[in-house]
């Protein structure tokens, strides 16, 4: 889960139709680009584009850019990555996926050391509930005395969602997060709401982690933080 991130359209399951090959794709903006709980734009604004197809049968990929920077003290940069999976339908109300992605920051100030692979499951109740698991072979972490290096991470997280009422829903969010070494687990929570205007969505989300987060990500784990988050999709 995303939680007050810039959630773009590659990242919600397809919805089905007739169509052999359907096409999509956003392009937003968000106040802080965050990541289950932990801000990869150091808590400043971040610009972001998908493009995603799903093919009949299941078969979903596409590709996803944002701007980012991890420590005060780094250049601007960007998160490129690209994911592939298969979609399908459980019965008439569950939809759920598997999705194998990879993030790369090329132009990061430490080179490759944050680059990583991820595989996730994802499963969507009737469009209001929302359960997702997350490994990783080689999540960025910093350790004392070894500096940054990758090590294996699963995350979990559950998303809810009102009811639309005149465009409006509430939302709210938790996770718990887990980098393999010492201490290595918080929690993340989030609670805002969306304005549906069609093509367009506009959200607004308060972000909080558990204590332990800070001994992981420093000043980038959210506390008590607004993320407001704007979404064109085609």
């Amino acid at each position: 889960m995303r939680i007050a991130a810039a959630c773009l359209g590659a990242w919600f399951l397809p919805q089905w139709s007739n169509a052999a090959e359907s096409w999509g794709g956003s392009l937003g903006a968000t106040s802080d680009y965050l990541v289950r709980g932990i801000s990869r734009s150091n808590h400043g604004a971040a610009v972001q584009a998908d493009l995603h197809v799903a093919v009949d049968g299941g078969l979903i990929g596409g590709v996803f850019a944002s701007s980012a920077q991890f420590d005060p003290g780094d250049h601007r940069n960007a998160e490129l990555s690209a994911f592939v999976g298969f979609a399908w339908q459980a019965g008439s109300a569950w939809r759920t996926k598997i999705l194998g992605s990879y993030y790369s920051y090329p132009w990061n100030d430490s080179g490759t050391q944050y680059n990583y692979a991820e595989f996730g499951f994802e499963a969507a109740y009737d469009d209001w509930l929302d359960i997702d698991v997350v490994y990783s072979p080689d999540a960025p972490r910093h350790i004392a005395h070894k500096g940054l290096v990758g090590v294996s991470a699963q995350s979990a997280d559950i998303t809810v969602r009102t009811p639309w009422h005149h465009r409006l829903a509430a939302t709210g969010g938790v996770g718990y997060s887990h980098l393999g070494g010492p201490g290595g687990g918080y929690a993340y929570w989030s609670a805002g709401g969306i304005v549906n205007l069609g093509a367009w969505s506009i959200s607004l989300s308060y972000v909080n982690t558990a204590s332990e987060a800070s001994a992981l990500f420093y000043s980038a784990a959210a506390h008590d933080r607004w993320a407001a988050t704007a979404i064109w999709r085609f």
